[in-house]
């Protein structure tokens, strides 16, 4: 009796984990950079005057507007502060790394595309982490909507157009995207195939530059990140035929869908969200998902992020989580169809 009150004592003394509120001490969000937006200026070798006027009216960079309602959303009920640390380098994998190694207590966080966790690990075989084993959905941000673009030095203003006058010049016409197994490319290879289409790729620096490829006539057409086309809908080098959703979108009401102008099976958006290393506990997991969520459902942020172009996620956690898994089992075969060339990651 007395040995089973003496341990009793024993264990009374030591410290209940997981007794602290969340957060205990300062968050860490981590922030691949870049990832869209005026960042791609940096990485561009030539600076025409369509490229610099056009540069002008660049939107605001998404991960730091995301960053910072992740930020607030955190700080909100918490004394503690939310550093937010931008990590340059690898396509981004670089702070995905870092945080997949981090101790999996919440307070080291990664705000997350598509590309980082799906698209790059499928074409650059060598990237040091897995999205579905090494880190854990904390909280969906926003949907990233795709818009099919096409220079005005072409005179159609029908996609049906378009494609007739690809499907008569084979292997002759270009489309851009902002890169190697970016998202923009990946859209491109499915229409190519949806359409039967013989048309070249050509990646450029950054979202930007294509649009400036684009603009100049170096590409007839691009798929762009609604964020990065909004600007430029009145342009008068550039025309949006279609937008790569199931619906309409009302930012741009008045432009139908690839499904709507006669091709089926090219839906594309992209994501972002925040991820915590995988073993955080379910209590910090529902907490983030709660402050978050809050965040967004403010009228104020939601109407901030719909003039962006970005589509705040309404969706509940897991099915968002499984949303990620099955992208993944979805674009492995397109790009392996693509004939993507492994590049380095870091």
């Amino acid at each position: 009796m007395w040995r089973l009150i003496a341990v009793c004592l024993i264990f009374s003394t030591l410290p209940v984990v997981n007794a602290q509120p969340y957060p205990s001490r300062p968050v860490t969000l981590v922030v691949p950079y870049p990832i869209s937006g005026p960042t791609d200026i940096r990485g561009a070798s030539r600076m025409t005057k369509t490229y610099k006027l056009m540069a002008a009216n660049a939107p605001p960079a998404i991960s730091d507007t995301l960053s910072r309602i992740v930020q607030q959303a955190i700080r909100y009920e918490s004394k503690h502060t939310v550093l937010l640390d931008r990590q340059p380098g690898g396509a981004t994998t670089r702070g995905a790394q870092h945080v997949a190694r981090s101790l999996a207590d919440g307070h080291t966080l990664l705000l997350a595309s598509n590309e980082t966790m799906i698209l790059t690990p499928h074409y650059a075989p060598q990237v040091p982490y897995d999205a579905t084993r090494d880190f854990e959905l904390a909280a969906p941000l926003v949907n990233m909507p795709f818009v099919l673009m096409m220079s005005t030095g072409l005179p159609f203003k029908t996609l049906e157009r378009l494609l007739s006058h690809i499907k008569m010049r084979p292997g002759e016409i270009n489309y851009g995207s902002s890169g190697e197994g970016s998202t923009g490319h990946l859209a491109g290879e499915l229409l190519r195939r949806a359409a039967r289409l013989d048309m070249m790729h050509v990646p450029h620096n950054g979202g930007l530059a294509a649009l400036n490829g684009l603009a100049t006539g170096q590409t007839a057409l691009m798929f762009a990140a609604l964020p990065l086309a909004l600007p430029y809908v009145n342009n008068e080098h550039l025309r949006l035929l279609a937008v790569a959703s199931p619906q309409r979108t009302e930012l741009l009401p008045d432009v139908p869908t690839l499904t709507e102008s006669g091709v089926a099976g090219v839906e594309v958006a992209a994501w972002f969200g925040v991820f915590a290393p995988q073993g955080v506990s379910p209590n910090v997991i529902r907490w983030l998902s709660d402050h978050i969520g809050e965040a967004l459902s403010d009228a104020s942020i939601r109407n901030q992020l719909l003039a962006l172009g970005l589509e705040p996620v309404r969706s509940p956690l897991s099915q968002f989580a499984t949303r990620i898994y099955t992208e993944g089992e979805r674009w492995g075969p397109v790009l392996k169809a693509a004939r993507i060339p492994a590049r380095k990651a870091s």
